[in-house]
């Protein structure tokens, strides 16, 4: 007589749980945060305020989380861009009763440099503050002169000498 072993019950069971195991591993929600987003397009300089920032949903660590309280945009953002520590700045702003003017300082010059403009006949120039950096030279595509901003009194010479190209830039080292 041929005695037939028992089925493998106990193999069975622990497949199945396995299985349902992974399944339930598979099928739980992912960690998500709320990390910012540019709402709109945004200029370099631009405030990054309430109205520039949507809030989504992200997966747990995929952003680092910054601090917008005083930031503005480093570079130019589209819309849908993610707000992280690498295309904002803070501090940068014009002083009260200062004009913001495009003018070439140089590639090398950064936000918040200080900077000395020199029009014609003013021999002890016009002190200015560095408020978006220009981006390109002036023979390319992407060019943008830079954003400084200079005290009211003095922004119509400065103005006029930018337009007439007769304006030297020193930076401060």
């Amino acid at each position: 007589m041929y005695w037939l072993p028992r089925p493998p019950y106990l193999r069975w069971a622990a497949a199945a749980l396995t299985v349902l195991g992974a399944l339930a591993w598979d099928l739980r929600s992912p960690a998500v945060e709320l990390r910012p987003f540019a709402a709109r397009a945004l200029l370099a300089g631009e405030a990054v305020d309430g109205s520039a920032v949507t809030w989504r949903e992200v997966p747990a660590g995929l952003l680092p989380s910054p601090d917008l309280e005083g930031a503005s945009a480093a570079v130019d953002l589209e819309a849908g861009d993610p707000l992280v520590a690498g295309v904002l700045r803070r501090g940068v702003a014009a002083p009260d009763g200062w004009w913001q003017l495009p003018v070439a300082v140089g590639p090398h010059a950064v936000a918040g440099d200080r900077v000395m403009l020199f029009p014609p006949g003013s021999p002890t120039g016009v002190p200015g503050l560095v408020v978006s950096p220009q981006r390109g030279d002036a023979y390319s595509l992407g060019y943008r002169p830079a954003l400084v901003a200079v005290p009211g009194d003095a922004a119509a010479l400065v103005a006029a000498a930018a337009a007439s190209g007769a304006l030297v830039a020193a930076v401060a080292p």
